[in-house]
């Protein structure tokens, strides 16, 4: 599997996330490519906290985010209004979730 490879997200030449922040291997795009998920690290005390992202790629924003959380979250896919992906946590083993984008029309 290996380390994570945290680094800034740039689209279209605009820096959209924070630097060092975003995980490399874990950006599944909408099938309309309008969103653009991805791993953010947040903090690294005696393991990673982090949370998963939701970009708007033509407002090239951040659209929504799952609250911190220690262990890995990452971005698997797209579903009607919503982002569906797994959170691993040491000692809890993993977890799929849905993180809602408020919005009703198909990613």
């Amino acid at each position: 599997m290996g380390s994570p490879q945290y680094g800034r997200l740039i689209l279209d030449g605009k820096a959209i996330s924070r630097p060092v922040s975003v995980e490399a291997r874990s950006l599944p795009w909408s099938d309309d490519g309008t969103r653009l998920a991805a791993q953010e690290l947040v903090a690294w005390g005696d393991g990673p906290t982090t949370r998963v992202v939701v970009f708007d790629t033509e407002r090239q924003t951040e659209i929504a985010s799952s609250p911190p959380r220690n262990g890995i979250g990452s971005p698997l896919r797209f579903e009607r209004g919503a982002l569906v992906y797994r959170h691993w946590q040491q000692g809890v083993g993993e977890q799929e979730m849905r993180l809602s984008l408020g919005c009703d029309r198909a990613l």
